[in-house]
């Protein structure tokens, strides 16, 4: 990568604000007014009469007509509702004296290159502490395979997926046979995206379009690429492969993301359903036979690199005795950012170290 590009991303020590006022229109926001109250023709009537170029697309307008609604009851209940922690815990990495160093990913990928997917897998498989995923659609069985065995093996995963697209996400986990709520090391929260209110009190929020996985607390993977077959056959994308002090401004990030995220709906309710794969009476533990009894395609979930039942019983049985890890020890209680935002001050000091 051009180190004069890579410049241009990195925070420098001078007299430059960083801060750069919100652009804000007035007639804007009357012109959704005007949508919500009255439909498309009152929208554009608006707009001849203020001399206004049209600013939304036809996909802006039917998205805000098909969300925009009034505030229930439990929106309100919602907002005062407790600061989520991280309470599987989290690693401290501190990395504010590391060089950050940058790789780039394609797909489909250069030649010589390995493809994002299997980039993807590695690090998981890799992984010894955490793994913190935040996702906009997830319906990828192989990489959520790779989550579930790393998760069996002790290590602590976070999802963070967009509540809009949940529903795919718990449809594919279902269909393999997985129970998300038996799985001790596995949180599953969802995020939406910023919300907008209108003058009549009605209001509609966007989606979560942040895609990126984090390893340890060391490395992210960050980029345009989403977890679903369609990414990996069809899409043209890319992502960047990232260590050292840049990584702890995702870390910030998810921690951020954590503190607004909600458990969906969806998942509140499979864990009110009987399963053939919950605990028995006479056990403490998930038994690898429930685990593969409800559908044959949970026997994918073993893969190919994990044939040995003993190696999968192991990592079932570790679930309960987590802080006996040797490598959990530096997992501490992790916090959210609901109130005050810890400064990362070392950013200002960012140095920055390419390559390709």
């Amino acid at each position: 990568m051009d180190s004069s590009l890579s410049a241009l991303s990195s925070l420098k020590d001078d007299n430059v604000p960083l801060y750069v006022q919100p652009h804000y229109k007035e007639a804007y926001r009357l012109a959704i007014y005007a949508l919500l109250c009255g439909g498309t023709d009152a929208y554009e009537e608006f707009l001849r009469a203020e001399q206004i170029s049209h600013f939304l697309s036809e996909q802006e307008i039917a998205l805000i007509l098909e969300n925009a609604a009034f505030p229930l009851i439990e929106d309100e209940a919602e907002s005062k509702a407790d600061i989520p922690d991280l309470d599987l815990g989290w690693p401290d990495a501190p990395l504010e004296e590391t060089d950050t160093s940058i790789s780039v990913l394609f797909n489909p990928p250069r030649q010589d290159t390995p493809t994002i997917k299997e980039v993807v897998r590695k690090q998981i498989q890799d992984a010894v502490q955490l793994i913190a995923v935040t996702m906009d659609v997830f319906t990828d069985v192989d990489i959520f395979k790779e989550l579930v065995i790393a998760a069996l093996r002790g290590v602590v995963v976070y999802l963070l997926l967009d509540q809009t697209h949940f529903g795919s996400f718990l449809h594919m986990s279902q269909r393999l046979g997985v129970s998300l709520s038996e799985i001790k090391t596995i949180r599953v929260r969802t995020v939406k995206g910023l919300e907008y209110r209108c003058q009549s009190t009605m209001k509609l929020h966007g989606a979560l379009e942040q895609k990126f996985i984090l390893i340890d607390c060391r490395t992210v993977l960050y980029g345009s690429y989403s977890y679903t077959w369609t990414y990996e056959k069809l899409n043209l994308s890319m992502m960047l492969v990232i260590t050292g002090q840049l990584v702890s401004s995702y870390d910030e990030e998810f921690r951020r993301l954590f503190a607004r995220s909600t458990v969906p709906p969806l998942l509140s309710r499979e864990k009110l359903q009987p399963t053939l794969y919950r605990h028995s009476p006479s056990s403490s533990q998930l038994s690898l036979h429930q685990l593969h009894m409800k559908n044959k395609a949970m026997n994918g979930i073993r893969d190919d690199r994990l044939n040995n039942n003993n190696m999968l019983t192991r990592g079932v049985s570790m679930q309960d005795r987590l802080h006996h890890f040797p490598d959990m020890g530096n997992l501490v209680k992790g916090h959210s950012y609901g109130g005050e935002l810890q400064k990362l001050n070392s950013m200002a000091r960012l140095r920055m170290g390419t390559k390709t």
